[in-house]
């Protein structure tokens, strides 16, 4: 056995989960030292999240990237998608501008949260559907996607069951204060970031019970790590230095050894030196690591080997299916954590196409074909498989507390090599309390198996109530670099419901998987049952079924019960205040000095229970001043002075709130002039009304993002500011910032609002459209600018036509035709005011072209066809499989790609995790996504 192989041989499921979506960018001196990323805000973008609590959901994964503003290219792919998620909202937000990223996954995977925070302005949008919430601009991007921004800030949605905007609409509340935000709820949140905050990638588990893929004793309640990057992107031989954070049960009696023991089970590296502060509950762990060998996909022989297991005939077949012939000495078949005796170069001295091989297994194996460089440390497998995954089947009775599982396969199975694991959550019926207890038993020990499991044979586990979580595991070890998975396994824990109100009507809607019978569930409108229940609709709840439960008014407490295992004793598995549907305009009319709201749709809301807020205090004027009930179409109306934050909010039962509109007077009152010549910046004061500058602090800031820590420009020349008014900013480089923002202190707070920003050079500039009628350039800036301050470029040569053809000023909104190009060309627009153009804009004309997606489960492969359209340099083309590929497959058997031809993704190859693939993005010239499509599972 080669070195560090024992060590190693659980961790890579730890690694992928630690991982994940996103990896971290890395900061490095140029003596390769690491550099803490104190130019991050984590704090800022962290509280761009909102509870999980706010939003009825269970988050699983919580990751956290400082990338600093780096060039998208320059990151790993996946930490590259979030950036160019950010990008594509209008392609105004270049990944350059992005400085943090923070992402949330939650438990039922059909929502995704993404932030991220930097030196950009709000993006402005051509959505039809989009709601203004003060400094906040909210757009809905598709049925299941939406995204939030203001300046420096943007909160991406994903969500498929629910409706995208209301999420970012939660999600603006958090930012704005308006509700609890991820470092209140989970609990553990803040401290566990607290303690991990120099960490340039931080991934925190709240609810560890809740995941199968990290195997925690029950001691640890949620746990944290720190890194310099993303594990999944360490490079290299050597030492990294790592942090840990475990949030330890109250009841845990455990010792530092015990620690370090839990840790060495998750990280595939071997701990060098290690420092442990315990401190409450936590335990944080400062550890320097000596990397293991390192996955290196490209360094190994460009083959395609496919495992075919049995486990009812107990044998493994690898095949080499394409690709190049691989030197069989590199090759070292793996079974349950040992050499087997039998390997391919036994056979062969090359593993070529065609040529396969037969190993005998027995009924339940773990199987991986690694290749193995020693000279290098890098390896990577070609196929792995765990035989009998299908050969046991596990059943839950309710009724009787426990989980039945039934092997069904044919050889009979060594019961000494299998076990029981059984999870218990303390404290009854809510999961959310207790500490967690694990008990393992070899079913070579229970006095219910004989010498041998045969088919048909069943293993009773009692005692399994809410909570529990029972699995069948190998107790073999791991292969090297693979982590084990479960033969079966099967979680008990309350359905779970999502109660929405959609135009009057209650909808009710199951989160699950298994069925249940609809009179397993009670429904109460207040403390009565509802007149409409689940069983009056349906028989059956299945996943995503969506139920229709009558007409109930906003304001009325909702409460789900379940009635099953105990009918005497229900579960309340969801309890919900619903908020009326309303749509509050604000707008300012700037010669009247009022602030005018207009009621566009909704319900009829008691006037009573609207307050109107000037600076989050009640306004003089209330809408109960002048309406009983306020309906479409009814208007509100304060007097405001620039600068000023108003919001209607309705207040309802049990201290509910939720925001109808808002808005801050005088985001448009503010206008910059850069002059070149004199490296200066004024900032013009444009309203006819008269304003208070003493809230305003102007922040100059050159590379990187904005301090925070600004000067009163306007207060200390101002008492008073009237039309005309102007500061002036010396000392203005082209790419250096300048913010003004509203900073308003209240009782235990201090808010930062921010109501403009300038560039000297341009950061949105131009974007770039496809149309019928060819590419059109549609001028961005908010900020009016001269039109031969900019040239097109068309593949690096002058285009035909000129922003000045058309224009003296540009203002924004403002288009230019440019006309029609082959796919491939790259267009490009320059600032010219600077002696050195710069690019501000840059867009690749993508194919035109249709591709068909075909995903088959049961073989591991996604195949994609060109289905019609332009033809493609196959170097030009790329798939990406979400979320199993770190980097565009390309298509390596074409020169070009045409109607007809098709490439196949094995995903046993292409990934090491452990998780389904969601959609196929066809990827040209790296970057650019010519189709983006969802795969039916």
């Amino acid at each position: 056995m080669r070195r560090r192989e024992v060590i190693v041989g659980s961790g890579i499921v730890a690694t992928v989960a630690l991982s994940g979506s996103a990896g971290a960018a890395t900061n490095q001196t140029d003596d390769g030292q690491m550099t803490s990323p104190t130019d991050g805000d984590l704090e800022t973008v962290l509280e761009l999240l909102p509870a999980d609590a706010a939003l009825d959901a269970n988050y699983l994964r919580l990751q956290y990237s400082h990338v600093d503003g780096r060039d998208a290219e320059t990151v790993d792919y996946q930490t590259r998608q979030i950036l160019e998620e950010v990008a594509e909202v209008d392609g105004e937000i270049e990944p350059e501008a992005v400085s943090d990223v923070v992402s949330v996954d939650t438990e039922n995977g059909d929502l995704r949260l993404s932030a991220a925070t930097g030196s950009f302005d709000r993006p402005s949008t051509d959505a039809t559907d989009t709601e203004e919430q003060g400094d906040w601009r909210i757009a809905e991007v598709s049925d299941d996607e939406a995204f939030a921004a203001a300046d420096d800030r943007l909160i991406a949605v994903s969500a498929t069951e629910t409706d995208p905007t209301e999420i970012a609409g939660t999600a603006v509340d958090a930012a704005t204060g308006e509700t609890e935000t991820v470092l209140v709820s989970p609990d553990a949140t803040e401290s566990v970031f607290e303690r991990l905050e120099s960490a340039a990638f931080v991934v925190f588990f709240p609810d560890l019970e809740a995941i199968d893929y990290l195997e925690f004793d029950d001691s640890v309640e949620s746990f944290g790590a720190g890194f310099e990057e993303s594990p999944a992107e360490r490079s290299g031989t050597g030492t990294v230095e790592s942090e840990y954070v475990l949030e330890l049960a109250s009841d845990a009696d455990v010792d530092d050894d015990w620690i370090l023991e839990q840790l060495e089970r998750i990280e595939q590296g071997e701990f060098v030196e290690t420092t442990i502060e315990r401190d409450g509950t936590f335990a944080h762990v400062e550890a320097v690591i000596d990397l293991p060998p390192e996955r290196d996909r490209d360094a190994a022989p460009d083959a395609r080997v496919r495992a075919k297991s049995s486990a009812d005939e107990g044998r493994v077949t690898f095949e080499h299916v394409d690709g190049e012939a691989i030197d069989a000495a590199d090759l070292e078949v793996w079974i349950d954590g040992e050499l087997a005796d039998r390997q391919l170069a036994d056979e062969y001295d090359t593993f070529t196409e065609g040529d396969s091989v037969e190993l005998e297994t027995g009924p339940v194996a773990n199987v991986g074909l690694r290749w193995f460089d020693e000279g290098e440390d890098v390896y990577y497998y070609y196929a792995t498989t765990l035989v009998g995954s299908e050969s046991f089947e596990a059943s839950h009775d309710p009724e009787a507390d426990a989980v039945e599982i039934t092997y069904v396969g044919e050889l009979d199975a060594d019961p000494g090599r299998l076990e029981i694991v059984h999870r218990q959550r303390d404290g009854g019926q809510d999961r959310n309390n207790g500490p967690t207890r694990t008990e393992r038993t070899t079913l070579g020990d229970l006095e219910s198996v004989s010498g041998s499991l045969g088919q048909g044979e069943t293993i009773t586990v009692e005692d399994v109530t809410l909570g529990d979580r029972v699995s069948l595991e190998p107790t073999a070890p791991a292969n090297p670099n693979r982590g084990q998975r479960s033969l079966a396994q099967i979680r008990v824990r309350p359905p779970r419901i999502y109660l929405d109100r959609r135009e009057g009507t209650l909808i009710a809607r199951y989160l699950g998987d298994r069925e249940h019978d609809a009179d397993e569930f009670r429904v109460l409108i207040g403390d009565e049952p509802a007149e409409t229940q689940f069983a009056d609709v349906t028989d059956t709840l299945s996943a995503n079924s969506e139920l229709e439960l009558g007409e109930v008014s906003h304001g009325t407490t909702v409460t789900v019960e379940w009635l099953e295992p105990d009918p005497d004793d229900p579960v309340v598995i969801e309890e919900h205040v619903l908020r009326p549907d309303g749509r509050v305009d604000f707008t300012y009319d700037d010669a009247e000095g009022t602030v005018v709201g207009e009621y566009r749709e909704g319900d009829e809301i008691a006037a009573d229970a609207l307050e109107l807020r000037i600076n989050d205090e009640p306004a003089a004027t209330q809408p109960a001043d002048e309406y009983e009930t306020i309906s479409p179409g009814d208007d509100v109306r304060v007097a405001g002075a620039p600068f000023e934050s108003v919001e209607l909010v309705w207040e309802g039962p049990d201290d509910t709130e939720y925001g109808l509109g808002r808005i801050t007077v005088g985001r448009d009152a503010l206008d910059a002039v850069y002059e070149p010549e004199t490296e200066t910046i004024e900032l013009v004061y444009t309203s006819t009304q008269p304003a208070d500058p003493s809230a305003l602090s102007v922040d100059h800031a050159g590379d990187g993002p904005q301090s925070g820590d600004g000067e009163p420009l306007f207060a200390q020349q101002y008492d008073t500011l009237t039309e005309g008014d102007s500061v002036v900013i010396e000392d203005v480089a082209i790419d250096d910032r300048i913010s003004v923002m509203l900073v308003q202190e209240g009782d235990g707070y201090v808010s930062h609002r921010s109501l403009f920003h300038f560039t000297p050079e341009p950061r949105l500039a131009f974007r770039i459209e496809e149309r019928d009628q060819g590419l059109v350039a549609v001028y961005r800036e908010e900020t009016n600018r001269d039109a031969d301050a900019f040239r097109f470029l068309v593949d690096d040569e002058p285009a035909d036509v000129q922003p000045a053809d058309e224009y003296e000023t540009l203002t924004d909104g403002e288009e230019i035709e440019l006309g029609e190009y082959q796919a491939g060309t790259e267009i490009t627009v320059e600032w010219t005011v600077p002696d050195e153009p710069r690019a501000v804009t840059e867009h690749v004309v993508v194919p035109d072209t249709e591709f068909d997606v075909e995903y088959d489960a049961d073989d591991g492969s996604v195949t994609i066809e060109h289905a019609g359209g332009d033809e493609i340099a196959a170097d030009d083309l790329g798939v990406v499989v979400e979320p199993t590929m770190h980097e565009p497959q390309g298509w390596d058997d074409y020169e070009t790609v045409s109607k007809g031809d098709a490439t196949t993704v094995d995903l046993d190859e292409a990934s090491e995790r452990d998780r389904d693939p969601v959609a196929v993005v066809i990827v040209f010239k790296g970057s650019e996504a010519i189709s983006h499509e969802r795969l039916d599972r």
